[in-house]
């Protein structure tokens, strides 16, 4: 039976990448002199945030479009 359900490899890579990002922005901010590693961070950070939704959609993206509720491939 056909069962709507994400990709549970893009939702697994989503989670990791935004988990990095996190890891990699608390790290650089850690020093409170080091201007340019606040900067870097906060890039990654946005990075990773914007990597991470693009992948959440790729894993959920048969349940946001209609025209993809079938079962054609089996």
């Amino acid at each position: 039976m056909f069962k709507m359900k994400p990709n549970i490899g893009a939702l697994v890579a989503s989670g990791v990448v935004l988990l990095l990002g996190v890891l990699f922005f608390f790290d650089s901010i850690s020093d409170p002199g080091d201007i340019a590693a606040h900067g870097r961070g906060k890039l990654t950070l946005a990075v990773s945030i914007v990597i991470s939704g693009l992948l959440f959609i790729i894993s959920t993206g048969r349940m946001w479009f209609k025209h993809l509720w079938h079962d054609r491939y089996r």
